[in-house]
C-alpha cells in the first residue's frame, strides 16, 4: 500500500513506528557499549546471614563514609571498590549514656 493512500492518523503511526525502529536501534547500540555490571561484593557476614551485608556504595563515596568511622555495629569499612571489606564490630558506634 503506498503511504498516500493511507489515512493522516495511519501516516502518523507508520511514522512513528519507523522513527522508532531507529531510535530502538541507537538505544541497542548504547546498551552494548556500556561496561558489564559489576560482580558481587565478597560476603564479610556469615553466608547464613548474607541479609545483613552492608551494601555496596559508590566508589567516590568511600573515602568520606570510612573518614565518618564506624556509625553502628552494623557498619562497615569499605574497599576501594565500594564493597564492604570488614564490619565495624560490636562496639562500633555504642555511646555509653548516663544512667537516670
Amino acid at each position: 500500500m503506498a503511504a498516500h493512500t493511507l489515512s493522516p492518523p495511519t501516516r502518523l503511526l507508520v511514522g512513528l513506528a519507523i522513527a522508532g525502529g531507529g531510535l530502538l536501534g541507537s538505544f541497542q547500540g548504547h546498551a552494548q557499549a556500556q561496561a558489564l555490571p559489576k560482580p558481587p561484593c565478597p560476603l564479610v557476614v556469615p553466608a547464613s546471614q548474607k541479609l545483613l551485608q552492608p551494601r555496596r556504595i559508590q566508589p567516590n563515596q568511600v573515602q568520606a563514609k570510612n573518614a565518618m568511622g564506624c556509625l553502628s555495629p552494623a557498619d562497615a569499612v569499605y574497599g576501594a571498590d565500594g564493597c564492604p571489606l570488614r564490619m565495624c564490630g560490636a562496639e562500633a558506634g555504642v555511646i555509653q549514656l548516663p544512667e537516670p
